[in-house]
């Protein structure tokens, strides 16, 4: 540390970096363009559906259909910074959980800076609202509907778990039955001293509002935590901070840490069925 510390032991510079996934991985684009690519093979080899969950041009999501009806429902909300990706870039999973006898949904919604934070997140929630509302009808069990997200989605997964269902959605609190937090963030305090602020334009009360680890849990349901070995040590940090909450909550919670992947490609983890992130989900789901 050179400077003044702004975070932990870190100044500026060094908080900065911890939050700078692109510059930890020089190749991020391509990998970024394998989850469009693979989500596109997805999209031609599967039947699959685009709903309208809300009256926004981003609030729509894409269901790839299961092989057999009242099936559990897999959600998985993408990662990008609160800033890029959609469900474009979000159907790669969908073969392997298909295969496992799930519905698997990719969500598309609002992003920064159009949007504030607070907005993405109710978009979120919304949508899995109308999925508890309307999945029956693409052959999904709404009494089981599990949640995954990787990175910012990751977060966003998490305030699904602190949320008011029953107040704002007319909704049980116990519609989310399991949730997968990949390389996520569980804290905002650090993304808010950091330079992501300047897009983000979070202030104590958002931050306060906005993690998961300041908030009760309004969920009760198994988490699977998982970061990767190429994440930098504040992801890490924040994985194992989010399993070591959950678990003090009294609720069933499990940490992995993905072997020989980074930031960008351990979303993969959630598409490969002999993977034991993939198997961890899936027992949570059981």
């Amino acid at each position: 540390m050179s400077g003044a510390a702004v975070y932990g032991e870190y100044d500026q510079a060094g908080l900065d970096a911890q939050y700078n996934n692109q510059q930890t991985v020089p190749d991020f684009q391509a990998i970024l363009a394998r989850h469009r690519a693979d989500t596109a093979r997805a999209k031609a080899a599967h039947a699959w559906r685009e709903a309208a969950y809300g009256t926004r041009p981003e609030e729509r999501l894409d269901l790839y259909l299961p092989r057999r009806d009242r099936a559990p429902v897999q959600v998985f909300v993408h990662g990008g910074g609160w800033r890029s990706l959609s469900k474009e870039d979000s159907g790669f999973p969908a073969p392997a959980w298909r295969d496992a006898g799930f519905l698997f949904v990719a969500l598309d919604f609002a992003l920064v800076p159009a949007v504030a934070l607070d907005e993405m997140v109710r978009e979120v929630r919304a949508a899995v609202a109308w999925l508890w509302r309307n999945v029956a009808a693409y052959g999904g069990d709404r009494d089981r509907i599990h949640l995954s997200g990787h990175s910012s989605g990751a977060h966003l997964v998490s305030q699904c778990l602190v949320a008011d269902w029953a107040r704002d959605f007319d909704a049980p609190a116990d519609l989310i039955k399991s949730a997968a937090f990949v390389s996520g963030l569980g804290d905002l305090e650090p993304v808010r001293l950091s330079y992501r602020n300047a897009s983000l334009k979070l202030d104590a009360a958002a931050v306060g509002r906005l993690s998961l680890v300041r908030r009760p849990p309004t969920v009760r349901c198994p988490l699977v935590a998982a970061c990767a070995e190429g994440d930098t040590d504040e992801f890490r940090r924040q994985t194992r901070a989010v399993a070591e909450y959950w678990r003090r909550q009294g609720l069933p919670s499990a940490l992995l840490e993905l072997a020989g992947r980074n930031h960008f490609d351990g979303a993969y983890a959630l598409a490969e069925s002999d993977h034991a992130l993939f198997r961890a989900c899936v027992a949570a789901a059981a």
